[in-house]
């Protein structure tokens, strides 16, 4: 009997071990990295490198070609610079007003408030595809084509919606004893958002931002529609530059997606930090 347990047991404990966890996590890692680290890497190699077979992992030639070209012979660093425009006016718009929206719903409840809440929701349900000429037949009749204000109004269309509700639901886990503590103590409303509420919540608030962000910086469908010129075009649009009909250009465009790459990176590790001050911003009243 003792014989027939031990496998179970041995099995038991491989799978509750911290070890076989970071296996299996550190598995998923590689796998999920590996296009980045050889998009990385691709960056860096000749373009008669990129044709060779089998491919080479570790270029064999370090050329920085790609990069100088990308900075100084296209239009790469105007597209980065649209890209951030867009995606931080989005984020500023979309945290500000998906903030007060939330805190709204979820405090100051009356009747229909639910069904509002859920109509805003629905607004997401529509494919945006779908809704690509409609939008475009506006924005045209407006005289907004070709204009990085008209993505900046559809990408806070998209997010708009996402961010409310995942505020709201952070909104609702708010302890309102430390909202009536502090209306006891003689806060107004606006002190009590400010310096009790939005401390407290601010993990959530910065998720929303991230997510803003990541969104609006990889949207291409509304871009390609919406931008035919360099002077509004993103950098998901812009990087089709080196995409041609008959040549891929795989060097500059490896080299474009390690420029695409970093701001998302910087603005996530801006926003960690954030994230972190607001786990113990506002936790001890002195």
């Amino acid at each position: 009997m003792s014989g027939e347990k031990k496998p179970s047991s041995t099995f038991n404990r491989i799978l509750e071990s911290s070890t076989t966890v970071y296996i299996v996590l550190g598995l998923i890692f590689a796998v999920l990295l590996s296009p980045l680290v050889l998009m990385f890497f691709t960056a860096f190699k000749t373009p008669a490198e990129t044709e060779i077979w089998p491919p080479t992992i570790i270029p064999v030639d370090v050329d920085f070609n790609a990069f100088a070209d990308v900075i100084f012979n296209s239009n790469i660093p105007l597209a980065i610079l649209n890209s951030l425009i867009i995606s931080l006016a989005t984020v500023a718009i979309v945290v500000v007003a998906a903030t007060f929206t939330a805190y709204g719903f979820s405090r100051y409840k009356y009747r229909g408030s639910r069904i509002l809440s859920y109509s805003l929701l629905a607004t997401r349900i529509i494919p945006p595809i779908a809704l690509t000429i409609p939008f475009f037949a506006i924005f045209a009749e407006l005289g907004l084509v070709n204009k990085k204000i008209t993505l900046i109004i559809l990408n806070v269309y998209l997010n708009y919606p996402i961010v409310t509700w995942l505020l709201i639901d952070a909104f609702n886990r708010f302890p309102k004893q430390l909202i009536d503590s502090a209306r006891i103590d003689g806060a107004s409303r606006n002190q009590t958002f400010f310096y009790v509420v939005l401390p407290l919540t601010v993990t959530a608030i910065a998720a929303g931002a991230i997510i803003t962000f990541l969104f609006t910086w990889n949207e291409f469908l509304y871009a390609l529609t919406f931008t035919q010129t360099e002077a509004s075009m993103p950098l998901t649009v812009g990087i089709f530059e080196f995409v041609g009909d008959e040549v891929v250009e795989w060097t500059r465009l490896c080299a474009v997606g390690v420029f695409a790459s970093l701001p998302s990176i910087i603005f996530f590790i801006f926003a960690q930090r954030y994230v972190v001050q607001g786990l113990t911003a506002g936790a001890i009243k002195e």
